[in-house]
């Protein structure tokens, strides 16, 4: 049998680091995002974020699943609600709950740009007229969404929702609590090119659990949805993030 090779990773086991180091550049081309615009309340969307040093900017949110098969570092699958949001004044997007179907990719998300990444059984099943996609955690389906492609929806609102905007928190070894929050920007759109985008018709379903309170996004209309098709790529200054603040013992120190 041939031996192993140890290595110093940048993270953890170091010797066989779970994330691929680097992790960045990666490509995926193909990459199929379904999506739907959503209108709920502004009031539920700013108690979640209470927290955060961000602010709801609409009462619209997103509801997508991105299928990342091709990606030539991690094959994955993604589900998200994503709230557009104001940091500082500046607009972009929130990822309030996110899920994905392997480890090494929530580990990388979670680890290097503080996404708020879950496992999930993720779905997404095209045909020529609709694309249904689900997401299944603890055997339980907690996210729905199917867009009619047969039926274009049009003067869909597109809200902003680049660049990125996480709240990555790092928790305390001593005890309850955490040690740092920091602010980390992210924005890969630059480089993605657009290979095709319809709309249509859609329908989402949201469920709860105990520590996946997606349900409370309810009641909400759901306006329309979308494929976007096209060559996603994370390289260089785009594909890394951005520290824009760090908050210690309760102090506000500039990234």
């Amino acid at each position: 049998m041939a031996r192993g090779r140890i290595r110093l990773g940048n993270n953890i086991p170091v010797q066989c680091p779970l994330i691929p180091d680097p992790f960045v550049p990666y490509h995926c081309p193909g990459n199929r995002t379904l999506y739907a615009v959503c209108r709920g309340s502004r009031r539920t969307q700013a108690r979640y974020l209470r927290p955060t040093p961000f602010a709801p900017v609409s009462d619209l949110f997103l509801v997508a699943v991105s299928d990342f098969s091709n990606c030539d570092k991690v094959a994955y699958m993604d589900a998200a609600v994503v709230l557009p949001i104001a940091y500082k004044g500046r607009p972009g997007g929130n990822y309030l709950f996110e899920y994905e179907n392997d480890d090494r990719a929530i580990a990388a998300g979670r680890d290097l740009w503080g996404y708020p990444k879950k496992y999930a059984a993720i779905t997404m099943s095209p045909t020529a007229r609709r694309v249904r996609a689900a997401a299944v955690r603890h055997g339980k389906t907690i996210l729905t969404l199917e867009v009619d492609l047969s039926r274009p929806v049009a003067g869909l609102p597109q809200p902003k929702v680049t660049p990125h905007f996480n709240f990555h928190v790092l928790p305390c070894a001593e005890g309850p609590g955490w040690r740092e929050a920091r602010v980390i920007e992210r924005d890969t759109s630059p480089d993605f090119k657009l290979l095709s985008h319809k709309t249509g018709r859609a329908r989402v379903a949201l469920k709860s659990l105990p520590d996946d309170p997606l349900g409370e996004m309810a009641p909400f209309e759901v306006l329309g949805g979308g494929l976007v098709v096209g060559n996603f790529h994370a390289q260089g200054k785009n594909g890394w993030g951005r520290v824009r603040e760090t908050i210690r013992n309760g102090r506000a120190l500039r990234g």
